[in-house]
């Protein structure tokens, strides 16, 4: 069973409730290696690489090193993905994205559909870094949030509050 979590955030005042559910295993794959490949192709994953240079052709082992690395030191991953040109991170940042459902729906988000349940651009980046948290989760014990299954969640900034709860 994929892992899942409810969260709710305050979007402009309206409690908005979603779920966020695990990519399957071989797309997350995909995600991970494409999301590696672009970071290290655009220079940003210096030392991170286990000794390559930056002249030296890579494997999938290496790229996920760094990604995985990237993963464990607190949302780098995400912040990467944010510098480098956008048109090549949309489809990433859109995966993201659609892992996430409103909790009274059956479709995931899109792009598409968004704008119609979200208000505020703040909520768009809060379930991203939620989605990459529970899928990356697995390079760090405690996730990107620091949260473990069963630890009491933190607001993700003083002026937002983010509840999430892990379902089994």
């Amino acid at each position: 069973m994929r892992k899942e979590k409810k969260i709710v955030v305050n979007d402009r005042g309206r409690e908005l409730a979603f779920v966020v559910r695990e990519m399957p295993a071989t797309k997350l794959e995909s995600w991970i290696v494409r999301a590696g490949l672009l970071i290290v192709g655009a220079g940003l994953a210096d030392g991170l690489l286990g000794g390559k240079s930056a002249g030296e052709p890579l494997d999938v082992a290496h790229v996920m090193q760094a990604a995985g690395q990237m993963a464990a030191q607190g949302g780098d991953l995400l912040r990467a993905l944010g510098t480098v040109d956008y048109e090549k991170a949309r489809p990433l940042l859109n995966e993201l994205l659609e892992c996430c459902t409103p909790a009274d729906a059956v479709t995931p988000l899109t792009p598409e559909t968004a704008d119609g349940i979200i208000e505020d651009v703040r909520t768009l980046f809060t379930l991203r870094k939620e989605a990459l948290a529970l899928n990356l989760g697995f390079f760090d014990a405690a996730g990107l949030s620091g949260l473990g299954d069963n630890e009491t969640p933190r607001p993700a900034s003083p002026s937002r509050k983010i509840s999430v709860r892990s379902r089994p």
